[in-house]
């Protein structure tokens, strides 16, 4: 008979305090013993941010660091948080952000604006939303500003709504 044992939370996790009807899914230590939490609804860093996952465009591990890049309008162009994680201790974190990260996309369609460029329509789950949140993630290359393209990129907003919902 296999018995699984449950890790004692860690004091400095217990200490980050997450919203009401959340709960902590996973959590790591920086090396100078911060923690980062992941919850059921967001991502707490310890600098105080705290990333809601329909908020977060990217999340790339590469021992021992966690880079969080923010959505924004254009394409890797949020802010980005760099945090090194504690290594001596295992931890599930890393892959809890990434899958939590991804799930938050429900569709995701690039589409070719003319005469260049392109834009990506994302449908992102909200947690306590039956509809999905829209977004418009210009490519690095295309200028969000410019009227031509930012109707285009509403047209085809517009049409994955009526298609998706």
């Amino acid at each position: 008979m296999t018995f699984f044992r449950r890790t004692a939370v860690p004091d400095v996790v217990k200490a980050v305090a997450v919203a009401a009807g959340e709960r902590r899914i996973a959590w790591a230590a920086t090396p100078d013993g911060r923690a980062v939490v992941a919850s059921s609804r967001a991502l707490y860093l310890p600098d105080g941010t705290v990333l809601g996952w329909d908020e977060i465009e990217r999340a790339h591990w590469e021992k021992p660091s966690l880079e969080i890049v923010e959505l924004t309008e254009r394409e890797g162009s949020g802010r980005r948080h760099h945090v090194d994680l504690d290594l001596e201790h295992d931890t599930d974190l890393p892959e809890t952000v990434r899958a939590r990260v991804s799930a938050s996309v429900a569709w995701s369609s690039h589409v070719k604006l003319r005469p260049k460029g392109g834009v990506r329509i994302v449908g992102r789950r909200r947690v306590g939303m039956e509809v999905l949140d829209w977004q418009l993630v210009f490519d690095r290359d295309t200028d969000p500003q410019d009227p031509g393209l930012r109707a285009q990129a509403d047209e085809h907003l517009a049409a994955a709504r009526r298609t998706i919902g």
